[in-house]
């Protein structure tokens, strides 16, 4: 069928594209679309990696703990949501916990706050890790169900969980999620599907034995207690340790002194709760690196840490950011070596080099970029395979998507 939006003619009918790579720059916005299965994870590409050997992800899940800086658009959500798939997907016995402390728009202002609301993120991920594994665990220990329902009740009625467990028992589930898939219900708990979950009679039976009673009280322990008892339950599940991957901090604070006051309870007990096998990732604005880089970390390496922090920031130079869009093609099916491809004898400019530079070293700029010349090329001919340097002109032209503004011109091929 020939749809009529002319971008994706452009990109589908002509290019053969299987969807638009290109969509959404943010992480959060491509993770929340909703045509079919999610691509995101598939676009995944390393940043620039001058000191460890390995692929960034493989070097976070040995290190365990860290700081992670980066401007933002750098990358730093895009890791952290390809770190949680990971370890979800490849079961080493670790529970990923996400926590943002800013995702209410109320940031905990205490000690006891930031513990009281890590463990409800604990206790949700605990909920959806082990119905994602259920099926390859044993059967479930009266002390493991005990367990399970009472970290359930911590957060069964403000968080959508109730209403989560009641559509996934529900005798038609089949009817309204298409391939019998439990993952589906996990964006109403503000997590993301990373993998098919068959929805087993074993999963269903577990979930109508333990769903707490509707007339469960808000726990009153303090916030350590309840973070010791979460900690408790992960262990009797047989997990041997947890990530808690802490992003956000930025989202709705700029200022560094206040930025720096949300994160201090955090970085003052790293060894504290390392020794209970927590372990602390910090995705940071760059604003918070002169601050930390060195001093804390050196601070925290001369504590003798089993697993000293790594801090490190996101960077992008002309390869990896040309990677990233060739990877991006490639998701989408494309045989495309690069956008080079897409200009004929006419075109004076390398436009894969265009883009890059044009891209001030950020990611999210530079898909911003390649979506805007996407949509002046097609909507002025869908149907023509090349792109021209008019299209570039049109592209400038209307470029809203913040400063610098783009170069009316591009490199020559001959460019260096």
């Amino acid at each position: 069928m020939t749809t009529a939006n002319p971008r994706l003619v452009y990109l589908t009918e002509v290019l053969g594209l299987s969807h638009d790579p290109f969509a959404a720059p943010v992480a959060e916005q491509e993770l929340k679309r909703a045509e079919g299965k999610p691509y995101f994870f598939s676009y995944y590409t390393n940043p620039l990696n001058l000191v460890f050997d390995k692929p960034l992800v493989e070097t976070l899940r040995e290190k365990r703990c860290g700081l992670i800086f980066g401007r933002p658009g750098s990358g730093k959500t895009t890791l952290r949501y390809t770190l949680e798939a990971e370890c979800r997907s490849v079961y080493d016995r670790t529970l990923v916990v996400s926590y943002e402390p800013g995702d209410r728009k109320k940031f905990p202002r205490t000690t006891d706050d930031h513990w009281r609301q890590i463990a409800e993120e604990l206790a949700i991920d605990l909920f959806i890790q082990v119905v994602e594994l259920l099926d390859t665990f044993g059967t479930p220990t009266p002390e493991q169900k005990k367990l399970l329902q009472s970290q359930m009740a911590l957060v069964w009625k403000k968080r959508q969980l109730a209403r989560t467990v009641a559509l996934l028992v529900a005798d038609d589930f089949a009817d309204n999620y298409q391939d019998n898939d439990a993952s589906q219900l996990w964006p109403r708990l503000n997590r993301t599907s990373v993998q098919h979950i068959n929805r087993s009679a074993k999963i269903v039976k577990l979930l109508k034995e333990i769903a707490p009673a509707a007339e469960d009280r808000a726990d009153n322990r303090s916030g350590d207690e309840l973070l010791q008892a979460g900690l408790a339950a992960v262990n009797a599940w047989g997990f041997e340790r947890v990530f808690l991957l802490t992003d956000g901090i930025d989202a709705y604070r700029r200022d560094t002194a206040e930025m720096m006051s949300i994160i201090q309870p955090l970085l003052d007990n790293f060894g504290y709760w390392q020794s209970h096998q927590l372990y602390f990732y910090l995705f940071l604005t760059e604003e918070l690196e002169p601050f930390l880089e060195n001093s804390y970390c050196d601070e925290l390496n001369n504590k003798g840490l089993t697993f000293p922090p790594i801090c490190l920031t996101l960077k992008w130079d002309e390869e990896t950011l040309t990677q990233l869009l060739q990877r991006r093609l490639q998701a989408a099916g494309s045989r495309l070596p690069s956008f080079d491809a897409l200009t004929g004898d006419d075109f004076p400019y390398s436009l894969d080099t265009s883009l890059v530079e044009a891209s001030q070293h950020s990611p999210r700029r530079l898909l911003k970029i390649v979506s805007a010349l996407i949509d002046a090329h097609a909507q002025n001919e869908a149907h023509a395979l090349f792109i021209t340097p008019q299209d570039w002109q049109r592209m400038q032209e209307s470029w809203h998507n913040g400063s610098p503004p783009l170069p009316s011109s591009a490199p020559s091929k001959e460019s260096p």
